[in-house]
C-alpha cells in the first residue's frame, strides 16, 4: 500500500470514528453516507493522476451534505476535520432541477474573496447579492463528458450572500434560512457569520477559473481597486464531494 493510499485509509477510519464521537459530524446519516461513498471518493482522487494530473496531491477535501445542510473541510493528510459549517444547499442538494446537481466529485476552480470576506461586497459575475466569497465548482478531468471537463455545472459555486441586496434576501436571512433558499440554483451557501472561516482554505484550494468566467464591469472595478481579490493557479483544484442524499 502506498503512503498516499495509507493516508486515505487512515482518513476514512478517522471519519468513521469522528462521526461516532462528535456533534454535528456525528449524525448517523452523515456517517452512513461517508461509509457508503468513501471508496468512490478515494478512487476518484487517485483517478485524477491518470487523467493528466500525475502530481495531483490535494490538501483539503470539501464534503457537502445536503441532508444535514453542512460542509466539512477535511485534511487529506491527517484526516482532521478542520471546519464543520452550516451550509445551505437547496431543498435536495445543488443545482437547478429540483435544486439538485448530480452528486459526486468536483474540483475547486477559481476563487474570488472580498476584503475581510465582507458580505456586502459583490463577488459574483452578475448575480446581485452573491458576495463575500465565491469559489467555482468544476467538473473534474475524469468527468465522462469531455466537453464539460473544467466547467461549472449549471453555474454552481460556493458563495456567501448580501442580505441587504433585496428584501427577499433580508427576510430569508432574518428567518435563518442560511443558503437553502437565497440561492435559487441551490449553490452551497455558508451562513454569512461562518463564511469567513472558509477563506484560508479556499485560497489554498484554488485551481483554474472556468474559461467562460468573465467578470462584468462592476466586478472588474472591484477587482482593480482591491476590494475583491481573485485566486487562480495553473493546477487542478482541491476536491469537492457532494454526498448523495436522495
Amino acid at each position: 500500500m502506498t503512503f498516499f493510499a495509507k493516508g486515505l485509509f487512515s482518513l476514512f477510519s478517522f471519519l468513521v470514528l469522528q462521526s461516532c464521537s462528535t456533534g454535528s459530524p456525528g449524525k448517523p446519516s452523515t456517517k452512513q453516507a461517508l461509509n457508503k461513498e468513501w471508496s468512490a471518493i478515494k478512487a476518484t482522487i487517485l483517478a485524477q493522476r491518470k487523467a493528466g494530473y500525475p502530481n495531483y496531491d490535494p490538501k483539503w477535501l470539501y464534503v457537502v451534505d445536503p441532508a444535514t445542510q453542512r460542509m466539512n473541510v477535511i485534511s487529506l493528510k491527517t484526516g482532521e476535520i478542520h471546519e464543520n459549517l452550516r451550509c445551505g444547499t437547496g431543498k435536495r442538494g445543488l443545482g437547478i432541477a429540483h435544486a439538485q446537481t448530480p452528486p459526486g466529485f468536483f474540483t475547486m476552480g477559481g476563487v474570488r474573496i472580498a476584503q475581510n470576506a465582507d458580505s456586502s461586497i459583490q463577488t459574483g459575475d452578475s448575480k446581485r447579492g452573491v458576495s463575500g466569497i465565491y469559489a467555482e465548482i468544476l467538473y473534474p478531468p475524469t468527468h465522462p463528458d469531455p466537453k464539460l471537463r473544467g466547467y461549472v455545472p449549471n453555474g454552481v459555486v460556493i458563495h456567501s450572500y448580501n442580505p441587504n441586496a433585496s428584501e427577499m434576501l433580508y427576510q430569508r436571512r432574518a428567518q435563518r434560512k442560511i443558503g437553502r433558499i437565497p440561492c435559487t440554483t441551490g449553490c452551497p451557501v455558508p451562513d454569512i457569520d461562518e463564511a469567513p472561516r472558509l477563506v484560508s482554505y479556499l485560497k489554498q484550494s484554488a485551481g483554474k477559473f472556468d474559461p467562460t468566467a468573465n467578470p462584468n464591469s462592476h466586478l472588474r472595478a472591484l477587482i482593480s481597486n482591491g476590494q475583491v481579490t481573485q485566486y487562480q493557479r495553473n493546477r487542478l483544484g482541491d476536491p469537492i464531494y457532494i454526498l448523495n442524499r436522495q
